[in-house]
């Protein structure tokens, strides 16, 4: 792959996850039983009332929550290393001021994850708030 087809490839992943969202988002409203005029919310009543989802329990949702948000994320977080604006500073002035190179190039790896567990545990927190306001969960 040349290095110009990469950042169009990570766009086109991104757009592809926040569709999968959007669609995510829609089938979770239609499943919630908040649709249901006969529905009453009360504890340990959440799940889906429809027929042919009565099967998925509430670790399925959470499932689904969590994969959906991990691919967010990775994809946020791999479209941002690659824009220009949030690229670290060259590392030749880590170097200048002392620092080992492999200590600059750890640093800015540990910075990465670190944006990549925030923005996996948001989108989970996300998710996870958006399913309980279906009562999807309990």
């Amino acid at each position: 792959m040349s290095s110009r087809s990469i950042p169009r490839f990570l766009t086109v992943s991104f757009v592809c996850s926040l569709l999968l969202l959007a669609a995510a988002v829609v089938f979770a409203y239609l499943a919630s039983p908040l649709r249901d005029s006969t529905f009453q919310a009360n504890s340990a009543n959440a799940g889906t009332l429809t027929p042919w989802l009565q099967g998925m329990g509430e670790e399925d949702w959470l499932l689904g929550a969590t994969v959906l948000a991990t691919l967010l994320a990775t994809n946020l977080t791999l479209v941002l290393y690659q824009w220009k604006p949030f690229q670290i500073a060259n590392l030749s002035s880590y170097w200048q001021q002392g620092w080992p190179r492999g200590a600059a190039q750890f640093m800015g790896c540990i910075l990465w994850l670190a944006i990549w567990a925030l923005l996996l545990g948001g989108f989970w927190f996300g998710l996870f708030v958006y399913l309980l306001n279906q009562w999807l969960l309990d």
